[in-house]
C-alpha cells in the first residue's frame, strides 16, 4: 500500500531535463519501481550521466535514491529504463515528494592499465578559472586569494585510489600495507597514505599527484560556489560530519567513515568525491600562491607541508568548500587522507 502512494505522488513530479529527457513513466514492478524515459538530442561523440533525486515538498530536503540500477551512467540517445529498490529509502521519505531527473554531459573517460592495476581516467578541458573564493563566501579563509589561472589539458582519476589498487602496488613492491581502521578495503579509498606514499605510487603507475590548481578546477567543474553543488553541501551530496553543516544550513548525517568510491553523484565533469570521503594529497608545497594571473602553475618551491584539498568524512561542511586549503608534512598520515592522479 505505500508502495502504491508513493508511485501516485512519483506520477507528478517536476524534472529538468535540458530538452533531453521525454516520455518519463514510473511503474511497480514488485517492490520495486521502474523508471522508463526516452534521451534524446544527444551530441555525436558524446556521453551522458543522468542524476535521479526526490524532494520533499514542505520541506525542499532532497533525496538520493540508495539503491538504483540500470541506464543511468555513460548514456548515450535512446529508450531507457532505471529499477529502484525504493524499500532501502522508505524510512528516509516522508510527506509528499517529487522527483528530479536531470541529464548531465559526461567527460570522456578511458581505463589507464599499468602494472597489472586499472584506473579510469576523465578528460579535463583546458580552460581558465577563477582561483580561491571572493571576500563575501560564508568560512573563507584569508589563504584562498583570487587570482585567474590557465590550464592546459589534462587526464584526473574519476576516483580517489582504492585499497585495491595501492593494495596491489604493495603486493608488487613489498612495501606495507596501510590499515583501514577495521572498515574494509577493496574499493573504499585507500587511507593511512602519506604524500610520500602517495607519489611513490604515482610513480609506480608512471603518473603524478594534481597540482593544487588542477585540483580546484577540476573540483569546481565550471562552477563559482563555495560547493560544485552551489551554495549549499548536504550529506546526499558527499560524505562528511553532517553534524557541522555549511553557513547555518540543517544538519545531515554522520557515517562516521569512508564509502565506497563512486557512492555520491558525479561532479559536472564527471568526477566523484570532490568534496569529502577523503582529504586528497597535491603535488604543490603549502604556501600563498600570490593573486596574479598564472599559467599551469605548480606551487612553491620549497616549504614544509604538503598541499591537501576536499574534505573528507570527518571533516565539516567548511573544510569541504572548493577553495578550501590545507597543509601537512609529507610524512604525516591519516584516517581521512588519501589521494588522486593526474594521468601523463
Amino acid at each position: 500500500m505505500r508502495l502504491f502512494i508513493l508511485l501516485l505522488v512519483l506520477g507528478s513530479g517536476n524534472f529538468i531535463s535540458a530538452q533531453t529527457l521525454s516520455n518519463i513513466d514510473f511503474f511497480a514492478e514488485g517492490k520495486k519501481v521502474v523508471i522508463t524515459y526516452d534521451l534524446s538530442d544527444c551530441e555525436p561523440g558524446e556521453f551522458y550521466d543522468v542524476m535521479l533525486n526526490f524532494v520533499e515538498q514542505s520541506t525542499l530536503k532532497v533525496t538520493v535514491p540508495k539503491t538504483i540500477s540500470g541506464d543511468i551512467k555513460k548514456l548515450t540517445c535512446g529508450s531507457k529504463r532505471i529499477l529502484w529498490d525504493i524499500g532501502a529509502d522508505v524510512s528516509t521519505l516522508s510527506g509528499r515528494f517529487y522527483p528530479e531527473m536531470e541529464v548531465m554531459k559526461t567527460n570522456k573517460s578511458s581505463i589507464y592499465k599499468r602494472n597489472s592495476v586499472e584506473i579510469e581516467f576523465v578528460d579535463v578541458p583546458a580552460g581558465i578559472f577563477t582561483m580561491g573564493s571572493p571576500s563575501n563566501e560564508a568560512d573563507r579563509e584569508s589563504d584562498e586569494k583570487q587570482h585567474n589561472v590557465t590550464l592546459s589539458a589534462f587526464k584526473m582519476s574519476k576516483n580517489e585510489i582504492t585499497f585495491a589498487q595501492y593494495d596491489a602496488f604493495c603486493d608488487a613492491t613489498g612495501r606495507s600495507k596501510p590499515g583501514d581502521e577495521g572498515w574494509g578495503r577493496g574499493n573504499r579509498p585507500v587511507i593511512n597514505v602519506s604524500w610520500n606514499d602517495g607519489k611513490a605510487f604515482a610513480d609506480w603507475m608512471g603518473c603524478r599527484l594534481p597540482t593544487e590548481a588542477e585540483w580546484e578546477y577540476a573540483c569546481r567543474a565550471g562552477t563559482t560556489t563555495p560547493f560544485n553543488t552551489g551554495s549549499n553541501l548536504i550529506t546526499s551530496h558527499t560524505n562528511y560530519d553532517g553534524n557541522n553543516p555549511y553557513n547555518s544550513n540543517p544538519k545531515g548525517t554522520y557515517l562516521s567513515k569512508t564509502q565506497p568510491v563512486g557512492n555520491y553523484p558525479s561532479n559536472a565533469w564527471g568526477l566523484n568525491d570532490m568534496h569529502g570521503n577523503v582529504r586528497e594529497w597535491c603535488s604543490d608545497w603549502y604556501g600563498d600562491y600570490g593573486i596574479g594571473s598564472q599559467t599551469n602553475p605548480t606551487g612553491p618551491s620549497s616549504g614544509s607541508s604538503r598541499v591537501n584539498r576536499g574534505g573528507g568524512w570527518l571533516s565539516f561542511a567548511r573544510y569541504c568548500r572548493s577553495s578550501d586549503r590545507s597543509g601537512s608534512n609529507p610524512s604525516n598520515s591519516g584516517h581521512a587522507l588519501g589521494f588522486r592522479l593526474v594521468a601523463p
